[in-house]
């Protein structure tokens, strides 16, 4: 059984396929540096409407110079509409996908896409490539339904044309469920308090670690003591934190 429950969704970059996901998570793979045992336990769950539009927009690829994603969910969905019309896959192989971060990057590259900005750091970053580059055509933004408006607000400023549409929805889990022996609960964000509450987890049985303040406060403010808190929102801070206080106890 595990030593640590981590409240989030592993990570999925990886183009290894014949482990399990758990096994490349970075956060799992500081726990078992350290000796303990962590598996994932998502705290969110992903839908993604309306495949049909998406996949009339994806085969109009003489229409859009390339996409642009912000998530690997996004892309997700695009693998999804692949996966079932390999005529839209091959008319898209290396096609240009702005993107923003490694693991979005990771994503796109696995599906024969061709990542740019993935150092870019932010939306106004990204945006800033896309003007570089000066796009001939519209581009297709694929976006989630908690998108912020810092992406499709610059690119209009920059007066880049974009299509923009809403390829996967962010839910909330209800039938979270933890494993009985775990030591501890390492919860990512005030949704992770929201999924253990709408799940009825009781929380008495294992000790709360946070990934930051602002989680450690939610969590407080809800009632719940925090054993942990990490300096920084990273896996070696976090398995070290934890480590740490078991040490202590």
């Amino acid at each position: 059984m595990p030593d640590v429950v981590l409240l989030r969704s592993p990570d999925d970059a990886s183009s290894d396929r014949s482990d399990h996901p758990d096994r490349r998570d970075r956060y799992v793979r500081a726990f078992r540096e350290i000796g303990m045992d962590a598996v994932c336990e998502p705290a969110l769950q992903f839908h993604y409407p309306r495949p049909d539009v998406l996949h009339l927009r994806l085969s109009q690829r003489d229409r859009y110079g390339g996409l642009v994603v912000t998530s690997p969910r996004a892309l997700t969905a695009v693998s999804n509409v692949f996966g079932e019309d390999d005529a839209v896959r091959q008319a898209w192989i290396m096609a240009r996908t702005y993107t923003v971060g490694p693991r979005t990057a990771a994503r796109a590259r696995e599906l024969d896409l061709h990542p740019r900005g993935e150092e870019a750091g932010s939306a106004g970053a990204l945006v800033k490539v896309i003007e570089a580059d000066a796009p001939s055509r519209p581009l297709l933004f694929l976006s989630g339904d908690r998108r912020r408006d810092a992406l499709p607000d610059g690119l209009s400023h920059a007066g880049v044309a974009f299509d923009e549409l809403e390829v996967y929805r962010t839910e909330v889990r209800t039938g979270l469920r933890l494993p009985p022996d775990a030591s501890w609960l390492a919860v990512f964000s005030p949704s992770g308090l929201d999924a253990l509450e709408r799940s009825g987890v009781d929380l008495s049985a294992v000790r709360l670690a946070a990934i930051g303040p602002t989680t450690a406060r939610h969590l407080r403010d809800a009632g719940h003591a925090v054993a942990a808190v990490a300096s920084e929102p990273t896996p070696q801070a976090l398995a070290g934190t934890i480590r740490q206080t078991d040490g202590e106890s």
